[in-house]
């Protein structure tokens, strides 16, 4: 990843033949070290997830996710499975903050820089619909799930709060500013209540917005941006 290599077809097909042996390292501390490093790399990490994913290493390093590896999403807006659009939407995550997204997503491209928490926010793009397909709701049941990872992972008692806050809340500003009147003062009050934080606020807005880019094409427009934003500064 760091040096942008590819990996040989042999090499891939030897760690496909071979996956038992992540069960003895799974829960080591370097080897949960080595996947956060990757997940949060500057250098961007979709490629290298895609890899892992096609290796059938991430499932097996994280079973929660490979639960969710080629699972179909039965509505009309997602054209990906559950795990293309987790990745798609880490790759987001890091096109926002190499400023790619500028046009698209102003806010979030100005306030990415701002965010304290950044191993927070790519975790829980990783784990936000990790628990779809379970039956009932999929945030409440993902954010028990990463109280239960982010430990593994390494991640600080702090982080692993604002994981499964980010979890177990991403749909909360979608479904405020599309379907509420966030000219209504009681909306925005509602919505500061369960936000709390100008940290948590802003994780939600880049959390929100990339996971939105990475539903489909054209699932993103000037509309949803502009209510986003809107709810953000209100």
């Amino acid at each position: 990843q760091t040096a942008g290599l590819d990996v040989h077809p042999k090499a891939l097909r030897a760690i496909t033949q071979n996956l038992h042996v992540i069960d003895d390292v799974r829960d080591t501390r370097e080897a949960n070290k080595i996947f956060v490093d990757i997940l949060t790399s500057r250098t961007g990490s979709e490629k290298t997830l895609r890899r892992l994913n096609e290796a059938g290493v991430f499932g097996r390093f994280i079973p929660d996710f490979g639960r969710v590896v080629a699972q179909m999403q039965h509505d009309m807006y997602h054209v990906y499975t559950v795990d293309e659009h987790t990745i798609f939407a880490i790759g987001i995550l890091h096109g926002i903050e190499g400023g790619k997204f500028q046009e698209e997503m102003p806010t979030s491209s100005a306030i990415i820089k701002k965010i304290q928490s950044r191993t927070a926010l790519f975790v829980a793009m990783l784990l936000h619909d990790v628990a779809k397909g379970r039956g009932g709701d999929h945030s409440a049941l993902g954010g028990e799930l990463a109280l239960e990872l982010c430990p593994r992972l390494g991640l600080s008692a702090e982080e692993t709060d604002t994981v499964e806050w980010l979890v177990r809340y991403h749909l909360l500003m979608s479904n405020t500013a599309f379907r509420r009147d966030i000219n209504d003062q009681q909306t925005i009050v509602d919505f500061c209540s369960v936000v709390q934080s100008i940290e948590r606020l802003r994780l939600l807005l880049v959390l929100t917005e990339a996971d939105i880019r990475a539903v489909g094409p054209n699932v993103w427009n000037s509309w949803k941006a502009t209510l986003l934003t809107e709810l953000y500064y209100a």
